[in-house]
């Protein structure tokens, strides 16, 4: 049992590490790209662990030229 709780927390600990690691990359690309992103884009990437949208967000943000075109569904 208690290698199965350690394997989940280990696992659970590597999904929020990359889903930190992606947020950045993507406010890196918004800053390269010029946008500024608002207090509250920068709470809701900071906080954001879901890494589809993340991707999703990170695929718009290549050729976006708005947050807009980057966050709104």
């Amino acid at each position: 049992m208690y290698a199965t709780i350690r394997e989940q927390l280990y696992a659970e600990g590597w999904a929020i590490g990359r889903a930190k690691g992606m947020a950045s990359m993507l406010e890196l690309l918004i800053d390269m790209r010029g946008i500024s992103l608002t207090d509250e884009l920068h709470e809701r990437l900071a906080g954001c662990q879901d890494e589809n949208l993340l991707l999703l967000w990170f695929d718009r943000a290549v050729t976006a030229t708005s947050l807009a075109e980057i966050f709104d569904d």
